[in-house]
């Protein structure tokens, strides 16, 4: 019933009609909940193919990556972290930058920093992620990234577009409302005016 009655009343606010009741305003703000309406639909629509523009990108680069990314084992040539080491806040730190060494798939040696973890000492062996040069990478994107990643953000995308149209319309209704009431006020003091005029014109007021 509840759902009913919404359906009745946006039916009536997108279309007054043209009876002697129906105001100018009530006609503007059917105009301006329809073109919210078409805007809404036009910022899902926008959202839904930025999406998968997104995720396209997001799997493409994915599999970039895993083709050329592949894991080795590195040796840490100095010491990592202390584990009571801490950052700007305090924090203890869980890794640093660590010299060590490493060996490619063709067998190249190479040396640089990895991420140390705290409290390990040299010698400690740490799996990384390499690229198809045999320097350090992040871990590749995965297609879990990519399937969730990019429809959320879309859809973040769309719901902010679409719930920014409806603020705007909910202001612009507001200030229709207070211009609405205003008239009406100015309408009830003319007649109320009107009436007390013919009462003092009358036989007995007289």
């Amino acid at each position: 019933m509840d759902t009913r009655m919404r359906l009745t009343r946006l039916r009536r606010s997108l279309l007054p009609g043209r009876g002697p009741l129906v105001r100018p305003s009530d006609r503007l703000q059917a105009r301006l909940l329809a073109l919210v309406i078409l805007l809404s639909l036009a910022a899902a629509g926008g959202a839904v193919l930025l999406g998968i523009g997104e995720y396209s990108a997001t799997a493409a680069e994915s599999r970039a990556q895993t083709a050329t990314r592949y894991t080795v084992t590195a040796v840490l040539l100095a010491d990592g972290p202390e584990p009571v080491s801490g950052g700007r806040g305090g924090t203890p730190f869980d890794s640093a930058p660590t010299q060590a060494t490493w060996r490619t798939r063709d067998g190249q040696q190479r040396v640089g920093e990895v991420a140390g973890p705290a409290g390990t000492v040299a010698g400690h062996e740490v799996e990384i992620w390499v690229d198809e040069t045999g320097a350090p990478a992040e871990r590749p994107l995965t297609m879990t990234a990519a399937v969730l990643g990019a429809p959320l953000g879309a859809a973040t995308l769309g719901a902010a577009a679409v719930s920014l149209f409806v603020f705007a319309y909910r202001g612009a209704v507001h200030v229709l409302n207070r211009r609405r009431l205003a008239a009406w006020g100015q309408e009830w003091a003319a007649r109320q005016a009107g009436s007390t005029r013919r009462d003092d014109q009358s036989p007995t007021g007289s």
